[in-house]
């Protein structure tokens, strides 16, 4: 019988990335193997699983009530009815592991359940809910950032994996400067851009920001003005505004590393993908943390800021008149900033591995 590892986690990108990094890995180190994904129907795994060719499952999204409403009386019966339906898919699983986000609570207390070995990873600096839930039941516990180890309990213990990313953008650290300006212009060709211009790289995430592309669309005339392009994914949920010589809106990017090559500065969201992403391709980043959840993403920033690789800007304090004021000094920075040349490693091969370990030593 073949060997069948669960992949839980979904909602955004930030789930979904490092999972499908880590599932591609072991696909290769084991094509025998079954793995499959557990996601929401709403979420951005309904997209992006089925592209890279794993199978995925459904399962209720139960949101957890941030403030007390008559809606939190009954958040139990539902987690308990997602548990029952999360009983049934882990119950031929030989290993669950979970990267955070809607799907991950149910599936963490079924598989506690059912004695089934437990593997997370947490992305954020500061960890989820979710998988502060499934730290209680993990064998495994892998961070991507080392202040998480700071933190009481289980965290203390957990291994320093690092991000899983595509091996296309970890690769991209190893490139020759000639090889990268060849990446970087044929995909500003493909666009229809300008390679004689510099140019600026605009995401919110996967969903998109409104906030963000209010700012940028209010800036558009001075970034022209100044002989800059725009690239800028808008979300996929957004309308997509009008293109111009100078600005390409996009609803989304799917191949980012070749984005992060064509870009000279990167406006985004500092998500904890986004901000290991930037961490391995050396780019300039202005940071804007999203304001909502548990401060992770300011404290993922943490290590860019600290190494002068990126410019934070509270959400507040983030709009038009803020980047155009401060656009000369930012791009002072960009433009100056040496990135620290250092060896890019696997985190996907770090989790794979402990995974294939698990499993052997359990035959």
């Amino acid at each position: 019988m073949s060997t069948k590892i669960l992949f839980a986690g979904g909602g955004t990108a930030g789930h979904v990335e490092p999972a499908l990094a880590v599932a591609t890995w072991l696909k290769n180190a084991k094509p025998t193997w079954s793995l499959t994904f557990v996601g929401t129907k709403s979420g951005l795994e309904n997209q992006l699983v089925p592209k890279a060719g794993f199978d995925l499952i459904h399962i209720p999204k139960v949101l957890m009530p941030r403030q007390f409403t008559p809606i939190t009386l009954i958040w139990p019966f539902q987690i308990i009815i997602a548990t029952f339906k999360a009983i049934k898919i882990c119950r031929d699983a030989d290993l669950v592991i979970g990267f955070g986000g809607y799907a991950c609570p149910p599936i963490y207390l079924a598989a506690a359940l059912l004695r089934k070995p437990i593997f997370i990873h947490e992305a954020n600096a500061i960890p989820g809910w979710a998988n502060r839930l499934g730290a209680v039941f993990s064998d495994q516990i892998f961070i991507a950032f080392p202040r998480t180890l700071k933190k009481l309990g289980r965290w203390r213990t957990a291994e320093l994996s690092g991000m899983p990313i595509k091996a296309e953008i970890i690769a991209a650290a190893h490139l020759s400067a000639d090889e990268s300006l060849k990446i970087r212009n044929a995909q500003l060709e493909k666009w229809n851009l300008s390679i004689s211009k510099p140019t600026i790289l605009v995401f919110g995430g996967s969903q998109g920001s409104r906030h963000i592309n209010e700012a940028i669309l209010q800036s558009l005339s001075v970034f022209t003005e100044k002989g800059l392009q725009v690239v800028h994914s808008v979300g996929r949920s957004n309308a997509l505004p009008t293109s111009t010589e100078n600005y390409l809106p996009l609803s989304y990017i799917d191949d980012m590393s070749s984005a992060y090559h064509a870009a000279d500065l990167v406006i985004a969201r500092s998500g904890a993908l986004t901000c290991a992403e930037l961490a391995a391709v050396g780019k300039f980043a202005i940071l804007i943390p999203l304001p909502i959840g548990n401060g992770e993403q300011s404290a993922n920033a943490f290590d860019l800021q600290s190494a002068g690789a990126a410019e934070l800007v509270a959400d507040d304090k983030f709009n038009a008149d803020w980047l155009i004021s401060n656009w000369d000094e930012i791009w002072s920075k960009a433009r100056n900033y040496k990135p620290v040349s250092r060896d890019q490693f696997s985190a996907s091969e770090v989790i794979g591995s402990a995974i294939i370990k698990q499993i052997d030593g359990n035959k």
